[in-house]
């Protein structure tokens, strides 16, 4: 009996716990002032997308939908960004997960977060 109890802890440490999702990969959108384009490949397909800023009260969700089926150039849309504060866009493409991270000053000019 304790040599299962034994097997059995070790098989446990080797395999570790199961995890959720994979982190979404860094991949940048296209925009141009309040147009954002998530692809420009009309093989490519939007599933899903969420923006996100640290305005003044932490995150918020500035624009999101779900269970799309979208491409170039449906997969582009409006935005309105406000200057001064940092944005991620998280969003599918192929049903694989991306992330682009960047900051908008108060001209305007988009930088792009280090990966």
């Amino acid at each position: 009996m304790r040599k299962i109890i034994s097997i059995f802890s070790v098989v446990l440490m080797l395999t570790g716990c199961p995890g959720g999702k994979p982190a979404p990969h860094a991949r940048y959108t296209y925009i141009n002032d309040e147009k954002l384009c998530f692809s420009v490949d009309k093989k490519d397909v939007l599933n899903y997308y969420r923006i996100e800023s640290n305005q003044e009260k932490g995150y918020v969700v500035i624009k999101n939908d779900e269970e799309l089926h979208l491409i170039y150039p449906d997969d582009c849309i409006n935005v309105k960004w406000k200057y001064g504060y940092s944005y991620a866009v998280s969003y599918g493409l192929n049903d694989k997960g991306y992330i682009h991270r960047f900051f908008i000053d108060n001209n305007g000019q988009l930088t792009n977060m280090e990966y």
